[in-house]
């Protein structure tokens, strides 16, 4: 038993200091900072701001109404001005009537310009009565006039005072059209009453809202600037680290939510540059796959399957580069246009398998002679065309002639029987005098021809073709 007391006891006495430290810290922590400051700031702006909507809304309806009750009054005005021309006190009198209907008329009044009462009437329980408006006789005035009293009951009461006035057409004795003041008309409509009351607290309001905004203000600053001088040290290190500064550590120290906060930052940030170093690791590993592959497809899609030569379209793109350059700075460039001398016939006569490794031993014997930066490409069925940088054309005219001869070896050993050949167009850019690219290939074309014409076998230059010269 005494020892369970004694357990008991040790027990009880952390865990009354633990919540004493957990109350202390909710005390001083972030969260009850900020409600304290939102509670102070909102009661201090609800308090401004619902005194100026009182005063604004007050004025905002007064203006209202006086517009509505002199709009009602220019009406009236206006329709009452013909009948007042033609003395029509019966319709003035009905104008009267009907007018004022308490919607928003009380009573409408109207006279002659000397005050004297045409016509009159009353919106009422009571039926008509008499007014008495308190605006007193306007004294041959053109323009209204507003005033605000207190009628029967205690009820406020907007009047107005308005001219009805006809505007006289121009004759010959009057030709200036003056506007002439026939009477006036007396009306009103109920103010509100919650004005006055509101009229009568707003200086109240205002004034606690001021006192409100004298304490917060100063408190409000001091507290933000408590909460915010951490907030922003971790901030600036929030921005070096988002601008690069991958090394850069929080220095916000604390147990409440900022200093947590911050050692989160300081862990994310760890966390953040491990996977950034094996990001860039494996960024620059794809950027070498995807070139490699990106090449690869780029070589795939340009080159001609069964002889792995360039195809037409890619000559083509090559064709128009090299041309422009040896254009701007006045080098050479060749164009060589080879065609199989009877190899239709050796594909008819002994099979497709045959004519395809004859194509195949001609790509061949092509690559063996070309430098790196000479293209080679299959034209066509059995064509084929070279382009050769930096050649004039005799140099082209001696590799066509070792590629013929090279191929013609190699063909009468393999095939013997196909008595296949190759005859050989050779055209230059400064030779041939072309100014396109097209040009350049159209000229070798002739040639070759020119060399099939001539016996074929042969190489035949540009220059020399329409001779029908060959080597």
């Amino acid at each position: 038993m005494t020892t369970i007391q004694t357990a008991t006891s040790s027990t009880t006495k952390p865990a009354g200091d633990g919540s004493l430290a957990r109350l202390r810290s909710a005390a001083l922590s972030l969260q009850t900072k900020a409600t304290a400051l939102i509670v102070l700031v909102i009661l201090a702006v609800t308090t401004a701001v619902t005194a100026y909507s009182i005063h604004y809304s007050s004025r905002f309806v007064r203006e209202q109404q006086e517009a509505q009750l002199v709009q009602a009054a220019s009406l009236l005005a206006k329709a009452a001005a013909p009948m007042m021309m033609d003395n029509m006190i019966d319709g003035v009198a009905e104008l009267a009537r009907r007018a004022a209907n308490g919607a928003p008329l009380l009573y409408v009044m109207l006279t002659d310009v000397d005050g004297r009462e045409l016509a009159s009437a009353v919106y009422g329980p009571a039926g008509v009565q008499r007014p008495t408006p308190a605006l007193g006789k306007p004294g041959g005035a053109l323009e209204h006039a507003l005033s605000e009293s207190v009628g029967a009951q205690g009820r406020g009461v907007l009047s107005i005072s308005y001219p009805i006035s006809q505007r006289q057409p121009a004759t010959e004795g009057n030709d200036d059209g003056r506007t002439r003041l026939l009477g006036y008309v007396y009306t009103g409509m109920s103010a509100n009453e919650w004005q006055r009351s509101l009229a009568a607290h707003m200086d109240f309001v205002i004034g606690v809202g001021a006192i409100a905004l004298i304490v917060v203000v100063p408190l409000g600053f001091w507290l933000v600037h408590r909460i915010m001088a951490p907030v922003d040290s971790l901030a600036e290190t929030m921005i070096k680290f988002s601008h690069g500064g991958l090394n850069v550590r929080s220095k916000v120290k604390g147990g409440d939510e900022i200093g947590r906060l911050a050692q989160a930052f300081n862990r994310m940030a760890d966390q953040h540059r491990q996977t950034h170093e094996r990001l860039v690791r494996l960024n620059l590993e794809l950027e070498r796959r995807v070139a490699e592959r990106t090449w690869q497809l780029r070589e795939l899609a340009s080159r001609e399957p069964l002889t792995g030569l360039y195809n037409r379209r890619h000559f083509n793109e090559v064709l128009r580069r090299r041309f422009a350059e040896a254009i701007r700075h006045g080098s050479e460039l060749s164009c060589i246009m080879i065609d199989l001398d009877g190899f239709k016939h050796a594909n008819d006569a002994f099979g497709h398998q045959v004519g395809d490794e004859l194509l195949v031993l001609t790509a061949t014997m092509i690559l063996s002679q070309l430098r790196v930066s000479d293209v080679a490409a299959r034209y066509g069925g059995d064509e084929f065309i070279l382009l050769l940088p930096q050649t004039d054309a005799e140099q082209a005219h001696v590799l066509g002639q070792r590629i013929m001869q090279q191929f013609d070896r190699e063909a009468l050993t393999r095939f013997p029987q196909a008595k296949v050949s190759m005859s050989m167009g050779v055209s230059s850019v400064n030779s041939s005098g072309v100014s396109e690219a097209d040009e350049l290939v159209k000229s070798a074309d002739q040639a070759m021809y020119a060399a099939k014409q001539a016996g074929k076998g042969r190489v035949v230059m540009a220059s020399r073709a329409a001779q029908g010269a060959g080597v």
